[in-house]
């Protein structure tokens, strides 16, 4: 079960990974081909920056609620497949 949550994070951060380098690229292939004013490319810098933070603060909360969906429903497996473990310190009595 371990090693398919650690691909499903692998992928995951990958997926950002790219979502980020994507905006980046393109960001400045666009400052670099449009022919404009610094006072322009300096404001749409700005505008693309927010963008940008608005993007990785979406995906960020998308993120932790589905890792906080996959911690409750690895969390409610284990419970059942391992049933109620008693508190440390409790020893099974024989």
């Amino acid at each position: 079960m371990a090693n398919h949550d650690d691909s499903e994070r692998n992928v995951l951060v990958s997926v950002l990974a790219g979502i980020g380098i994507g905006v980046l690229v393109g960001a400045v292939a666009g400052l670099l081909l449009a022919p404009k004013s610094g006072q322009e490319t300096r404001d749409e810098l700005s505008k693309a920056l927010k963008d940008l933070s608005d993007r990785v603060s979406d995906i960020s909360h998308t993120v932790s609620q589905k890792v906080s969906t996959a911690v409750e429903k690895t969390r409610a497996t284990m419970t059942q497949k391992l049933g109620e473990v008693p508190p440390e310190g409790d020893e099974a009595v024989s």
